[in-house]
């Protein structure tokens, strides 16, 4: 029977395993349908869906999809019906690599919360994977 104890020790390991631990994943569909169509205004984009939300603080952080375009990041320091996108990078576009992304992410988005930059490069890493 493993002690509790050393369980304990492990769990710090567990949890740095995980970039996106403690990351709010969650969007009701009703909001990515909401979302779909201001993000697609603000980025000139048609048949925008949004694939996933990421968020921290104050800042979100969406995996889109849309017509002719390739998948996109799209960052908000904010609320995105009130304030306009901070940047948006198509995934192809991207450094290679996860340390490059989360390097490239913390210099480009200094107010970012660093835990939202590392999950942003783990999906982003893989989502650039053939």
């Amino acid at each position: 029977m493993p002690s509790p104890l050393l369980s304990l020790l492990f769990l710090p390991v567990l949890a740095a395993a995980d970039p996106c631990a403690g990351i709010d994943r969650t969007l009701a569909d009703a909001d990515k349908t909401a979302l779909a169509p201001l993000i697609g205004r603000q980025l000139e984009l048609r048949g925008v869906n949004v694939r996933e939300s990421l968020r921290s603080g104050d800042w979100r952080v969406f995996l889109i999809g849309a017509r002719d375009a390739d998948d996109s990041f799209v960052f908000y320091s904010g609320d995105p019906a009130s304030q306009r996108y901070v940047d948006a990078i198509g995934v192809f576009a991207l450094p290679e690599g996860e340390a490059a992304i989360r390097r490239w992410l913390t210099e480009s988005f200094a107010a970012m919360p660093k835990d939202l930059a590392g999950c942003v490069a783990h999906d982003a890493a893989k989502a650039a994977k053939p």
